[in-house]
């Protein structure tokens, strides 16, 4: 596994030890035992945890390695994003439906299938710092079946998987899943209708503007769809945290995702919001502060940039 992962299993159980105290001193060593974590690994987990400004060193040994440490406000308030999430089964299986596909097509070879079972062996069966579990696992991949992005194998001892087309074009979009499937609905056009009297409107007509009156122009125009929206808002969420923005960047780019929850289904406001958060954003991917959240980031921006286009 990458040392993000064991930095994120390092995290919870600090969180546990230190009761959410900031003042409280912990030995690295007995959060690695509590967290069932390879000694071996703990330089690498402290020296990742303290240039991401998660824990503070507060005790160093004559050979240099930290044997006291404290976390940090930002590491307080990762663990507890950490916590919050890994209790969340909308999060979970959030997380499943995006990983499984994306998973599925890059251990599966060509013409062939792979075997559920080495899904196990993988780092992405865990998610903020717990391990899922195959209840889980099992109803992501029904869900993914009901959907035509995967299609499944079953048989006596074992479940093989891969992506269908469908799924191919999803892990290409570098969208979450939502958003993409959002994108393969039909989407109502825009509807200018110049009539006398009357008012004839062909379509849905949520989200939008109608002008009334004998000789006027009827347009009628699509809102940003409320479920792609909120799916924007939980990975905008995810990623937060990860970003390693100074304080106040972190704090506006929060209120910025709190807008955009609130008022984002008007096009106009969603747009101007959304500059705002891509500003932030933007710069923030070269940098982030955890390992493999590239991605993750470039995914929000392709989902935002997708939904206020």
């Amino acid at each position: 596994m990458t040392t993000a992962r064991y930095v994120e299993q390092f995290l919870l159980c600090a969180l546990e030890a230190t009761g959410g105290q900031l003042n409280e001193f912990l030995a690295p060593e007995a959060i690695m035992g509590a967290a069932q974590l390879d000694v071996s690994e703990k330089d690498a987990i402290i020296s990742s945890l303290i240039a991401h400004r998660y824990v503070s060193n507060e005790g160093q040994r004559a050979d240099g390695s930290v044997d006291l440490i404290k976390l940090t406000a930002n590491g307080l308030e990762h663990a507890q994003h950490l916590r919050r999430i890994s209790r969340s089964r909308a999060e979970r299986d959030i997380y499943l439906h995006n990983v499984l596909v994306r998973w599925a097509y890059e251990h599966t070879p060509p013409a062939g299938s792979v075997s559920l079972q080495e899904f196990a062996g993988d780092e992405h069966w865990w998610f903020a710092g717990t391990q899922v579990t195959w209840d889980e696992v099992f109803a992501a991949v029904d869900y993914l079946e009901s959907e035509k992005l995967l299609s499944v194998e079953r048989f006596a001892g074992g479940v093989n998987i891969r992506p269908t087309s469908t799924g191919i074009n999803f892990v290409h979009s570098k969208m979450m899943l939502r958003t993409f499937m959002t994108t393969q609905q039909p989407q109502s056009p825009t509807v200018t209708n110049n009539f006398g009297d009357s008012i004839v409107v062909h379509g849905a007509v949520s989200g939008s503007a109608l002008a009334t009156g004998g000789n006027n122009t009827q347009t009628v125009s699509q809102g940003v769809d409320a479920d792609a929206l909120a799916s924007l808002v939980s990975q905008l969420r995810l990623v937060a945290p990860t970003l390693g923005l100074p304080a106040d960047d972190a704090q506006d780019l929060a209120e910025d995702i709190d807008a955009l929850e609130r008022e984002g289904t008007d096009p106009g406001l969603g747009q101007r919001i959304w500059r705002r958060i891509t500003r932030i954003l933007t710069p923030a991917i070269t940098s982030a502060a955890v390992a493999g959240s590239e991605q993750a980031v470039h995914e929000a921006i392709a989902a935002g940039s997708q939904l206020f286009s």
